[in-house]
């Protein structure tokens, strides 16, 4: 073989190995580190959330489990991607997980699925951390402004069953009294 076309074909596979291995380090937009069910944990379980028909989130009430995708932001500050904690938005279909009132002063908070608010960006509604220091795999919505950034869904006591509003079935989002992080998990319970 000719010395310059084995430093082509080489070159060539060098390229093909880093695209399968590398994330878009040039870009800033979100991309996808995970994807599966949307879980709570009740009594140690993965249990899924659903929608209601006015794309709130519940837990409770009959209907198809939602799938995410997280998507890392590499704009925003504290995704360290070796270690498999990141920052970003949570897609479900075309949209994004948001919080429907981030700047409250009281809890309960609640969500429901929006338009996306940046393919960089998210707004502090649409900003959830996967992972931390502590924990692996787990997921917080990141908080109003000046939080610890660490808040997950209300429960009753230990046993982890959502707290949701009476009528609605909407989950209730907080850390006021107990909270549980969520899950993106491949299967549910």
């Amino acid at each position: 073989m000719q010395p310059a076309l084995a430093l082509a074909i080489t070159a060539t596979a060098a390229c093909f190995a880093l695209d399968a291995q590398a994330a878009p380090s040039a870009s800033q937009n979100c991309y996808t580190v995970h994807e599966g069910h949307f879980a709570v944990h009740p009594n140690g379980q993965n249990k899924g959330v659903t929608l209601n028909q006015h794309n709130h989130i519940v837990y409770g009430k009959e209907g198809t489990p939602i799938q995410v995708k997280f998507q890392a932001c590499p704009s925003l500050p504290g995704n360290w991607p070796n270690e498999d904690i990141h920052v970003g938005r949570i897609l479900v279909g075309s949209g994004c997980l948001t919080i429907d009132n981030p700047n409250s002063a009281t809890e309960p908070y609640f969500s429901n699925v929006a338009a996306c608010s940046s393919n960089t960006t998210p707004s502090g509604a649409q900003t959830w951390t996967y992972g931390s220091s502590d924990d692996r795999g787990v997921v917080y919505w990141r908080g109003p402004p000046n939080s610890a950034g660490h808040i997950g869904y209300m429960t009753f006591d230990g046993t982890g069953t959502p707290m949701v509003s009476k009528a609605t079935r909407l989950l209730k989002i907080g850390c006021d009294t107990q909270c549980v992080n969520f899950s993106i998990v491949p299967q549910l319970d």
